[in-house]
């Protein structure tokens, strides 16, 4: 059996949220593998998009750090053109529409995104 040149590396994670009606949670390991080998244990797979939502991603650095880029970079577009952060649904939204452009050549990320909407309550979107 030859093993072949593979364009992802997974580079593990655990990431876990939780929601109600007046919270929500998220929590994420903070570990960076390649295969049996510990690079580091100060990873951060976590981001604040907005002081009401944020992402956890696990799997490929790489594209954990170009997704949370991005996603970050289109997050302060949006509080320039309209004056005012993005609601957690619209995060949401906005989550799903750029992993749904990179289906052919994807983000090799598993995400969780874990907020608070306007009425106070939580929500978690995987």
């Amino acid at each position: 059996m030859s093993r072949g040149w593979m364009p992802y590396q997974n580079n593990g994670g655990t990431s876990i949220a939780l929601a109600g009606k007046d919270y929500a949670i998220i929590a994420a390991d903070r570990r960076l593998s390649v295969g049996y080998s510990i690079q580091t244990r100060e990873s951060s797979k976590i981001t604040k998009l907005t002081d009401k939502a944020v992402l956890a991603s696990c799997g490929m650095q790489a594209d954990r750090h170009t997704l949370h880029s991005v996603l970050t970079s289109r997050m302060q577009m949006y509080q320039l053109e309209h004056g005012k952060e993005m609601s957690t649904h619209a995060v949401s939204e906005m989550l799903s529409r750029t992993l749904y452009y990179r289906r052919f050549f994807v983000y090799y990320t598993f995400n969780i995104l874990a907020g608070i909407d306007n009425k106070g309550e939580g929500f978690v979107y995987s």
